[in-house]
């Protein structure tokens, strides 16, 4: 079958790559022809160009010159991490130029997911691509595999009735987190499931492919580290780990993926992704705010805490620890962690079950007719 799969592959984040490549990988493994179809709307591109400088966001003429120095000052950091993701992206992802229009296309089905292509908060609204309102769509199986709207909360104010409309059209809607579930369950007549996020669907095996074994071993040598990982970095959040990284006896590593800093030698700003896992995999603890920080923690079988900022992104890493029966790795920021470890014996036997109805809701929407 010849698959097309539409997600949010091109943004210059961790996560938003990981899940794309891992859903390409676990495709192509259940036989298929698979494809990312290169769909770049401008929403996804901005956020994260190499000149960032926004002069409305500023009170004061003064203000402004100090914020265009600044994006001056910290464009070459943007470059050089965006050159590795699009250096990962063009050599990792099977990438298709699909023109929309085009009703004679010869692809099977498309897939829709993960990440948060149905969250209007991102997109302004409802993108019609995310939701397979284009002609290129006509008479394809449509399925939506780990869909995610971020947060419920996000749908205020927006027009929930086209998007409750659109799935309609889907074969199979399936997605990441609860709230999602159940709100389209109780708003719509389409029945959705909850799945693993593509990271977790594929696992440990298909991630360890993407990694040099030399550098990771190098890595395994040096001192013992934290490691705080974060999207956009936090001051208060980098203080409570640096505290918990000194109780623990532990050197100090950070890496935000939306944050750039001139003098902080202990922030990683130009990871690879292929790096980032290395530095996953070898960490002796892990803090985090991110979901896909929360999910590489559990697949590499990490002493961890995913930080609450009070905020609706939370929903999806709370979601998942209830999941595995975690929850209680979660924190607010000072809370003190736990001296308890964390058995993966249990949780292993937890996550191999939910992979295992997460591959076969997935493989089987795409055999049935």
């Amino acid at each position: 079958m010849k698959i097309g799969i539409f997600t949010f592959h091109c943004a210059a984040n961790y996560g938003a790559v990981l899940q794309t490549y891992c859903l390409q990988e676990v495709l192509k493994d259940m036989g298929h022809e698979v494809y990312v179809i290169d769909y770049r709307p401008k929403y996804l591109i901005e956020p994260y160009k190499t000149f960032a400088y926004s002069p409305n966001i500023y009170n004061s003429n003064l203000e402004k010159c100090k914020g265009f120095v600044r994006a001056c000052l910290v464009a070459p950091i943007r470059w050089k991490r965006n050159k590795n993701f699009s250096k990962f992206i063009h050599a990792r992802l099977n990438l298709y130029h699909l023109d929309l229009n085009d009703e004679s296309n010869d692809f099977d089905a498309f897939v829709f997911g993960s990440d948060q292509i149905w969250s209007p908060k991102i997109a302004s609204g409802f993108d019609k691509v995310y939701l397979g309102d284009f002609p290129a769509a006509k008479g394809k199986k449509l399925i939506a595999y780990a869909a995610s709207a971020g947060s419920i909360s996000n749908f205020l104010g927006k027009d929930i009735n086209y998007f409750l409309s659109r799935l309609q059209f889907f074969n199979k809607v399936t997605v990441r987190e609860k709230s999602l579930a159940e709100y389209i369950n109780q708003k719509s007549l389409t029945t959705s499931e909850v799945v693993f996020d593509p990271v977790l669907l594929a696992g440990p095996t298909i991630l360890h492919q993407l990694l040099n074994t030399k550098k990771v071993k190098e890595q395994s040598q040096k001192q013992p580290y934290l490691l705080l990982f974060q999207i956009i970095r936090n001051d208060d959040l980098t203080s409570y780990a640096v505290a918990v990284a000194k109780s623990k006896g532990l050197k100090l590593i950070e890496i935000a993926t939306m944050y750039e800093s001139l003098f902080n030698n202990n922030l990683k700003q130009t990871v690879t992704v292929e790096l980032l896992l290395s530095y996953f995999i070898n960490a002796t603890y892990i803090i985090t705010t991110s979901f896909h920080g929360t999910v590489l923690s559990i697949l590499f079988n990490k002493q961890f805490n995913t930080i609450s900022l009070n905020k609706s992104t939370d929903e999806r890493a709370l979601s998942l620890l209830k999941q595995l029966h975690l929850s209680d790795r979660m924190l607010k920021i000072n809370e003190k962690t736990s001296s308890n470890l964390i058995d993966y014996n249990t949780i292993r036997h937890l996550y191999i079950q939910d992979k295992i109805e997460s591959y076969n809701l997935l493989n089987n929407s795409l055999l049935c007719r």
